[in-house]
């Protein structure tokens, strides 16, 4: 091709770049993809509920017999008993409730209508129960194996269940970080996620301080909740990406054969 004067010229194309698009976005991020219950992820759901109830009840086994544990969990369950007042009292009533039972079955079951109506999928309101279901399961059962004595100091409130390890509030608060998982499936917004990581970390926090000021739990149980709590979430957050994943896969073959 030459110009009006003789010269070549050679001609030049402009890069056009699109948005990626929502299946190759989805590629890139099983988290993307919805999921789907079978029966056999009940099988895996009650395996891990099985490995976790043996782990902790491990630990829980390792701590009660331990005199060197116990006498380190009153000193600091009678440390808090000294740090009372009026208005702590008042507080900690406050954060031990924000994960008492019907306060989490509560909060849970809205959080997960919301975002099932937002979403229209069952991916954020899986990953928002699961994790509690699971913590739930491997505590009730733990709790009731190993029947840890409460600490021997005056307890601001009484329970149905009279055995202290592990923290099944820290536990279910410490969950909660299911919602960091979410936020970060969702927006890249560092105000954001930073401030769900600082409530999702505070919570536990707060929980553990009030559980163990009204002396309802020795700073092992509480610590050992925190574990817990993680622990389920980790466990169902490789579960839903290995789901996502294998999703793909299926979704992947099913066009290829069909093409």
């Amino acid at each position: 091709m030459s110009d009006t004067a003789g010269n070549t010229v050679t001609p030049t194309t402009t890069a056009v770049t699109s948005r990626p698009t929502r299946a190759v976005e989805q590629a890139d991020r099983p988290e993307l993809l919805d999921v789907t219950l079978k029966w056999s992820d009940l099988g895996l759901f009650l395996a891990c509920y099985a490995a976790m109830v043996v782990v902790w009840v491990g630990i829980g086994e390792f701590i009660t017999p331990s005199s060197s544990i116990q006498a380190r969990d009153q000193s600091v369950a009678e440390w808090f008993v000294d740090t009372r007042t009026a208005t702590l009292d008042t507080l900690s009533a406050l954060g031990s409730n924000l994960a008492a039972t019907m306060v989490k079955i509560a909060v849970t079951a809205v959080l997960a209508i919301i975002m099932r109506l937002v979403w229209k999928r069952w991916r954020e309101p899986l990953m928002m129960v699961v994790p509690l279901v699971l913590e739930a399961s491997v505590f009730i059962t733990v709790t009731y194996i190993v029947s840890r004595p409460r600490p021997d100091v005056q307890r601001l409130e009484s329970s149905p269940v009279d055995s202290s390890f592990p923290s099944g509030h820290v536990a279910a608060a410490a969950a909660y970080g299911a919602l960091i998982v979410i936020v970060y499936w969702h927006t890249r917004n560092r105000v954001a996620r930073g401030l769900v990581v600082a409530l999702c970390v505070a919570l536990p926090l707060i929980v553990g301080w009030a559980r163990m000021y009204r002396g309802m739990h020795h700073l092992t149980d509480s610590v050992a909740g925190v574990l817990l709590g993680v622990g389920a979430l980790l466990v169902i957050v490789f579960a839903t990406r290995a789901a996502g994943a294998t999703a793909e896969r299926r979704d992947a073959l099913k066009t290829k054969t069909g093409s």
